[in-house]
């Protein structure tokens, strides 16, 4: 009985409605993780529009470095599926090594690290990226979603098999300059 009687006292309002924030707080984290990862997935899967749809709609930053700083979860929508979403596009993105931390209830900050490999059949090359997103999230109308999105690019190795030989055409610490997107 005396277990009991002890029990009772430590489980008083203030801790279940502690415990009751951080159960909240592991959903969050875990619902921003899902995010994340659905993004990349539907990357991987070329369906723009499921990416388009980890954004927030409306002012946005999305910072891509060269290939462009959008405003608009549509014009990134409209950039990925001219330029990413082809047949002779073989991608996998790999994202891991979160850091989530929250500024409010409803506001966090991230960092993700990617490991990206993209095979372009048509050009027959070999792309390895590391880079780093900077991420910030909001819960809107109950729902997380991706408010600004900076990509720090830290490696890149981009490679012809043109020949039969893998062979280097650049190593640098991002692809600026050795991709042309405009055609696509």
């Amino acid at each position: 009985m005396e277990i009991y009687g002890s029990f009772r006292g430590i489980m008083n309002t203030n801790s279940v409605s502690d415990l009751n924030r951080r159960i909240q707080r592991l959903e969050d984290l875990e619902a921003i993780r899902q995010l994340k990862h659905r993004y990349l997935n539907a990357c991987d899967q070329q369906l723009p529009d499921l990416a388009r749809d980890c954004f927030a709609d409306g002012e946005i930053v999305i910072d891509m470095g060269h290939l462009g700083v959008f405003r608009h979860r549509d014009d990134f929508a409209a950039l990925y599926r001219a330029a990413g979403c082809q047949a002779y596009v073989l991608d996998m993105h790999h994202g891991g090594n979160s850091e989530i931390d929250f500024m409010t209830d409803d506001h966090a900050h991230a960092l993700w690290l990617l490991n990206y490999r993209n095979i372009n059949t048509r050009e027959k090359t070999v792309t390895f990226l590391s880079v780093r997103y900077h991420d910030e999230y909001r819960r809107i109308d109950g729902e997380w979603y991706i408010t600004h999105s900076r990509s720090e690019f830290k490696t890149a190795l981009h490679c012809t098999y043109g020949n039969g030989v893998l062979q280097l055409l650049r190593a640098a610490d991002s692809m600026a300059g050795a991709v042309d997107y405009s055609e696509s």
